[in-house]
């Protein structure tokens, strides 16, 4: 058995938000891993379609609640015996966030301090890996972004980042709760159907063999993260909050080389030649530039992006071909 299996073999995992993109595909890979498994997530289910694991999906334990009821936590800690925590459920979507910044606050700050202060009470989870971005960071003129750039978020979304953030290094280093903080540039690969962001949003254009319509200028730079490089990046993270004692720490995980707009336009046309896209150059509100410097997680952690982004976007791309010839 490896030391990745020997840790997670029965140990008893809380994913919030794991009926989401990320969360389902890390619930599922816990379970791969010998985990026993519970989601909360505000959705009325699971995801309809599997990601390569079937028989993972059928073993996850799927809790229907909201991460800022108190209550549903406290009875989830106790009668499932938590032992470690992924925080990833969130208002997710930029456009959504900006529309109702108040719901955005509540699920992603109100979300984060209560289930902060659940776990303070109870006492027993030995780790709490939490959720957070490079929009945390805001906007900065010097790039990459480190671990000690000022969290300044002035967007709704990025500020409830930053929030979410600071809340959990306070709990950390006042309550010497076992929390470390995940800060993740853009993740895409199977999975994500949340058809407002670009790359499922092209995929679904392939398939629906109409033109993309690109909302920025296409020169907007961000990191792009493989799905299975993000869930390998939170699973090595929780597996180290004491061996190495990382508690109250950030760290960074991005692809290694950021992409313009154009550069993920371009490299769709090399998987799908049909591929056709429009700029509208119509998006407001939104930093032109975020990247991030991932030195520390290869220099602590071992990790480093494994996936190329031609690969990512091969894989991504056999995906949706079969989601969208099942679906019709």
């Amino acid at each position: 058995m490896t030391k990745t299996a020997s840790f997670w073999k029965g140990r008893r995992v809380l994913v919030t938000g794991g009926a989401g993109f990320i969360g389902y595909a890390l619930a599922i890979r816990l379970v791969q891993l010998g985990a026993y498994v519970c989601v909360l997530d505000i959705k009325r289910s699971l995801p309809d379609f599997t990601v390569g694991a079937p028989v993972a999906r059928n073993k996850i334990t799927y809790i229907r609640g909201s991460v800022t009821s108190k209550q549903t936590l406290n009875r989830i800690m106790k009668e499932n015996r938590i032992q470690t925590i992924f925080h990833l459920a969130a208002e997710a979507i930029v456009g959504r966030a900006n529309q109702n910044p108040e719901r955005t606050l509540r699920t992603n700050v109100l979300g984060t301090w209560t289930l902060l202060e659940s776990v303070r009470i109870q006492g027993k989870v030995k780790e709490i890996v939490i959720a957070s971005s490079d929009k945390a960071y805001g906007s900065h003129e010097k790039l990459p972004y480190r671990e000690d750039a000022a969290l300044q978020g002035l967007n709704p979304y990025d500020c409830s980042k930053s929030g979410t953030d600071l809340i959990a290094q306070m709990y950390a280093h006042s309550f010497s709760l076992p929390i470390v903080v995940a800060r993740c540039g853009n993740v895409y690969g199977p999975g994500d159907i949340n058809w407002s962001r670009l790359i499922p949003d092209a995929f679904r254009s392939i398939a629906g063999k109409r033109a993309l319509d690109v909302r920025s200028d296409g020169t907007y730079k961000r990191d792009y993260n493989f799905i299975d490089d993000i869930v390998e990046a939170y699973i090595t993270l929780a597996q180290c909050v004491a061996s190495k004692r990382l508690a109250g720490e950030a760290f960074n995980f991005g692809g290694g080389s950021p992409h313009s707009v154009f550069d993920v336009l371009h490299e769709l046309e090399r998987v799908a030649p049909t591929f056709r896209y429009r700029i509208l150059n119509t998006v407001q509100g939104e930093i032109h530039k975020q990247y991030l410097d991932s030195s520390k997680a290869r220099r602590v952690l071992g990790w480093r992006a494994r996936t190329s982004f031609s690969d990512g976007i091969r894989k991504t791309g056999a995906w949706y071909s079969q989601y969208f010839t099942e679906i019709v």
